[in-house]
């Protein structure tokens, strides 16, 4: 029987998910699993910095994960870096001054949510950054791997790096966020988001990946697929700013200098690999390749 296929109509194809080629072939649908245990580190971690003495207990509604940052507004960010590699933690004003007042004993903390002041404080920086260590930790522990300033037998700790100003994000390249909706018993406070950089995705992934049974695997199937997936493969070896009257102020013979040290292999512009520059016999060859 001849297989008919279907055409969606342009409304309904616009809501479908494109495929990103930065997770072929990787477990990004277990972070779903992954996640929901790092919502229940994060509760615990809120449960023990704001107890139920006052109002309804703060949790966190489901703990949702993309590459693109929900908050469209620019927040204050705090970076972190770990042993696995760079992460970053903001949270909405609203949130940050209804626990402000739940610290403070309020019976009425939620109106922090309601009514937020319009210049922000060194008190809101100060608790800002006390939840972002303490968050970012638990996070970081949950992901796994080493982290910077944990000795044998004591509990790891997370590296602070900078405060910025207000921003969009900090984490440069490809960046995989995580938000969470704070929650005052079941009234929305505000979102708190994370940010982590490809190296701790990475390490997150690969926690999750199955073991690669390769007696499973056979050269005939290999060789098939192969074919029936043509990439191509382009390859920025080099990138570097000039002001605009330097570039337009350059003659043929001019010589610009540039490093070779590592490059980024893209497919249709989106990075999977980074990898070193290396000569072999005159030919310039790529090695260490590296998931991005």
């Amino acid at each position: 029987m001849a297989h008919t296929p279907h055409i969606l109509p342009p409304a309904a194809g616009a809501r479908l998910t494109a495929l990103d080629p930065c997770e072929l072939g990787r477990p990004i649908h277990a972070l779903d699993s992954l996640f929901q245990l790092t919502q229940q580190d994060l509760d615990h971690a809120l449960a023990a910095a704001f107890p139920g003495r006052v109002g309804a207990p703060v949790r966190l509604g489901g703990v949702s994960h993309g590459r693109t940052n929900p908050i469209e507004t620019t927040l204050r960010w705090a970076t972190y870096r770990s042993g696995v590699g760079r992460s970053a933690f903001a949270i909405e004003r609203s949130a940050l001054t209804a626990l402000l007042a739940r610290r403070y004993g309020s019976t009425d903390w939620e109106l922090g949510a309601r009514c937020v002041p319009p210049l922000e404080t060194a008190t809101e920086q100060r608790l800002a950054a006390q939840l972002g260590q303490l968050l970012s930790q638990a996070l970081m522990r949950r992901i796994g791997g080493p982290i910077d300033g944990g000795a044998d037998g004591e509990a790891p700790t997370l590296a602070f790096e900078q405060s910025l100003p207000l921003t969009r994000c900090p984490i440069s390249g490809p960046t995989m966020f995580l938000w969470a909706q704070v929650l005052a018993g079941s009234a929305p406070l505000g979102l708190l988001v994370f940010a982590l950089d490809s190296d701790t995705l990475a390490t997150a992934l690969r926690q999750l990946a199955p073991a690669r049974r390769q007696s499973a695997v056979r050269a005939s199937d290999s060789a098939s697929l192969r074919r029936a997936l043509p990439l191509r493969l382009d390859v920025r070896l080099a990138q570097k700013t000039l002001p605009l009257g330097e570039l337009l102020g350059l003659k043929p013979g001019d010589v610009l200098p540039i490093s070779l040290d590592t490059a980024t292999v893209r497919v249709q512009d989106n990075p999977v690999l980074k990898a070193l520059v290396v000569e072999n016999k005159g030919r310039l060859c790529l090695t260490n390749l590296q998931e991005v």
